[in-house]
């Protein structure tokens, strides 16, 4: 009965560690692809290193879609009901055009 209960409290454990998500932190710079295929560089959380010379400004849809996925594994990272505001759920995000 002993074991049991032991095997029983192992489980729990493990199971709660295996769901508990791994935060690596909310600072990071990030690439990504927009629908129409224009590469962004999006930093979140830190200061951005615009390239020389500036690139063009980019149009609110694409820098909403752009900041969106930068921000995703943020998301991932703190789940729906996490705390509000924190620098993973508000979190700084600055994004510029690459050249193509």
């Amino acid at each position: 009965m002993r074991t049991l209960h032991s095997v029983v409290l192992m489980t729990v454990v493990l199971g709660a560690a295996a769901c508990a998500p791994t935060i690596v932190g909310p600072n990071y710079t990030m690439d990504v692809r927009l629908a129409d295929g224009k590469p962004v560089r999006c930093a979140v959380n830190q200061p951005v290193r615009l390239p020389s010379p500036p690139p063009e400004p980019s149009t609110v849809r694409e820098r909403n879609e752009a900041e969106v996925l930068a921000t995703q594994p943020l998301r991932l990272q703190t789940g729906p009901r996490a705390p509000y505001p924190t620098v993973y759920t508000a979190p700084d995000v600055q994004c510029f055009a690459l050249p193509r």
